[in-house]
């Protein structure tokens, strides 16, 4: 299967060329259509891409392959004169003119609907934002402008069945008609967005809009634009929320704008360094920083404001106490154990410009409860990382082993599988193993359905799975009404998400809420789950968790808050004591090789009515360690620490 469409493409090719020049008009279709095949499903779809690309193979190049083909075929096809193969020939070289024209067009309406500063809660109604062009003509119409040689061979080949010669003019013609109509399309939306013209007006416009909105605290966020990166954001909204100062959220990537989950904070995406620096915000105050990565240093010259890495979780992986947070006036940490962390690093950050905040957000985590209907294991592993020292995904080395092992112990257990987002990014090994976990879940939910032992437990629970779908796409309905119609670009984006609403924001949490909770109920109580998009939430899974295994992350530390009980992977299989006395964590963990030997052993024994679980007590102090008191309340604490950074005297004057 690996080589089937390369041999595909290259036998179709040939044969392609081959009937053209014998004059095989049936030979000669049969092969284009299985050229086009192989465009339309092997290039996109395979790692065919990649040889195409390696072989500079571009599919405009392609394109003149096919056409140059046609070209033979008219040449030595019966029915075609020298003139109506001269006059064909001139006309398609006029169409790949034209067609270069159109995709000018269609690139300057594309930069003309790039906003500097892409939006969200901004009010840019002045700037006159029009409807985004439609699909068919800035996505489908491109792809289709390569096969406009199609009609042509088609009127060649009828040609040369048929002993005539105008079925090949007749097909030049349908194809000039189709460019011509997309010309004029484009030429229409390039008319309608010269409103968006004066980049200088649209930047202007979307940093007064952010200036009148007066921001006294930034979050800031900067990574690469994969999917699922943005939950180090969406973690801090209700925090944000909660501040007694005004919030905005600045990011520097322009996919994040939309893939944020749901607020009614302003959002501004500054893409450029310069910009960044020279941003005026006479009434900001604080900056506070998720991540450590290279952008931040655009931002943190602004002098006359507070810089404060607060991170995205608190771990014992070495990005926790990366010897660049220095750079910051202070670092926010959860509890003693974030202090303790950074002296045991060697003293990168000064004790004094460590805080202990708490963690705001598990407000949303829940304690055990004791009505479950099956013991349910949460298994949330880690990524593979950016640098071998943060190479700590169990997923590769012990995923399929651990699965295996829960699935054994059926039908008294059910497994949520969470991995990280970004799971397989870096690693071609993880994302297959990955992969493979999945489907042995999904295969053992089949095995499960079938199963007569089930057959009463899967059909009483019929209604109830019934009831909450048709509730889930009410919800669904209730979410797409409040949240607006999904914009097509990020222009109109921000022309729609302009005006904030908070009472309409608060009654879409409220959905999201519920749709959590009903996600779970539609699924079925008995039914595996595999949670790879944002929702259900980390800390949903957590709630319907009765234990969870993990990797070496913040997942853990978040997790010690439900006092349930927990593993952490030992992936090198380390000494006991020394992993424990290394992992803050691993103090109130069970630890599990790479063997995973003993799970089946440990999960049989929390799952009595009387748990055998020695490691309780070793949680509950480890709880207050690496979180900090239960009071004063984490969010008085966050907010009084904001007070505290922004009232802080500089040790020189600021002009």
């Amino acid at each position: 299967m690996k080589f089937l469409w390369p041999a595909l493409f290259g036998v179709s090719c040939t044969t392609l060329y081959a009937a053209a020049l014998l004059n095989r008009p049936v030979v000669f279709l049969i092969s284009l259509a299985a050229v086009v095949v192989v465009e339309r499903w092997g290039v996109k779809r395979t790692a065919l891409a990649a040889v195409m690309r390696r072989a500079q193979l571009s599919s405009v190049t392609r394109s003149l392959i096919r056409d140059a083909a046609i070209l033979v075929m008219i040449a030595h096809g019966a029915g075609h004169d020298a003139v109506t193969a001269a006059v064909v020939t001139i006309g398609l070289l006029g169409l790949y003119w034209l067609r270069a024209v159109v995709n000018v067009v269609l690139r300057q309406v594309a930069d003309l609907r790039q906003l500097p500063h892409p939006t969200r809660n901004l009010d840019l109604s002045r700037l006159g934002i029009p409807d985004a062009p439609p699909a068919w003509l800035t996505v489908r119409a491109p792809a289709w402008l390569l096969h406009l040689g199609l009609p042509v061979a088609v009127g060649a080949v009828i040609d040369a069945l048929a002993g005539t010669g105008w079925a090949v003019v007749a097909g030049f013609a349908v194809a000039a008609l189709f460019l011509l109509s997309v010309l004029a399309a484009a030429l229409l939306e390039q008319r309608r967005n010269r409103v968006l013209a004066d980049s200088d007006v649209l930047r202007a416009e979307a940093l007064d809009r952010l200036r009148d909105y007066r921001p006294e605290v930034l979050l800031y966020f900067s990574l690469n634009e994969a999917g699922g990166t943005t939950y180090q954001v969406d973690s801090w909204l209700a925090v944000l929320a909660g501040l007694r100062h005004r919030p905005a959220i600045l990011v520097r990537e322009r996919r994040h704008v939309t893939r944020i989950a749901p607020t009614h904070l302003p959002i501004i995406c500054v893409p450029r360094g310069p910009d960044v620096m020279d941003l005026d915000l006479p009434d900001l105050k604080a900056v506070l920083y998720v991540g450590n990565t290279g952008n931040n240093i655009q931002m943190l010259r602004t002098n006359g404001i507070r810089h404060v890495f607060v991170g995205h979780g608190d771990s014992d992986k070495v990005a926790s106490t990366n010897p660049f947070s220095r750079v910051y006036d202070e670092v926010w940490v959860a509890g003693r154990a974030g202090r303790d962390r950074y002296r045991r690093a060697g003293g990168a950050v000064a004790d004094s410009s460590i805080v202990e905040v708490g963690r705001p957000q598990l407000a949303a985590v829940e304690p055990p409860r004791p009505d479950r209907r099956i013991f349910t294991v949460l298994y949330a592993p880690t990524w593979e990382g950016w640098s071998d020292d943060l190479a700590l995904s169990s997923v590769p080395r012990t995923g399929v082993t651990i699965v295996k092992t829960l699935l054994a112990l059926s039908p008294d257990v059910r497994i949520i599988y969470k991995p990280h987002p970004l799971t397989g990014y870096q690693d071609p090994v993880t994302a297959r193993v990955n992969q493979q976990i999945i489907r042995l879940l999904d295969e053992a939910n089949r095995r499960r359905a079938a199963d007569p032992a089930w057959a009463a437990a899967i059909s009483a629970d019929a209604g109830a799975r019934t009831a909450a779908t048709a509730r889930l796409a009410e919800i669904d309905r209730i979410v797409a009404e409040l949240g607006g119609p999904g914009a097509r670009d990020d222009a109109q984006a921000a022309r729609d998400d302009g005006a904030p609403d908070p009472g309409r924001h608060a009654r879409l949490l409220d959905a999201e809420r519920e749709r959590q909770q009903v996600t779970w109920q539609a699924g079925g109580w008995w039914a595996h789950r595999t949670v790879t998009g944002p929702r259900p939430d980390l800390y949903s899974c957590f709630n319907e968790a009765d234990m969870m295994i993990a990797d070496i992350s913040a997942v853990v530390s978040d997790f010690v808050a439900s006092g349930k009980p927990y593993v952490v992977t030992n992936v090198n299989d380390q000494d006991e004591t020394a992993f424990r006395a290394a992992q803050t964590v691993a103090g109130g963990a069970y630890l599990l090789g790479s063997r995973a030997t003993g799970l089946a052993e440990l999960v049989q024994a929390l799952r009595q009515p009387e748990p055998a679980d020695p490691m309780a007590d070793s949680r509950a102090d480890l709880r207050h360690y690496l979180l900090g008191p239960a009071a004063p309340d984490p969010m008085d604490r966050f907010n009084d620490a904001l007070d505290a950074v922004i009232t802080k005297p500089y040790p020189y004057p600021v002009s």
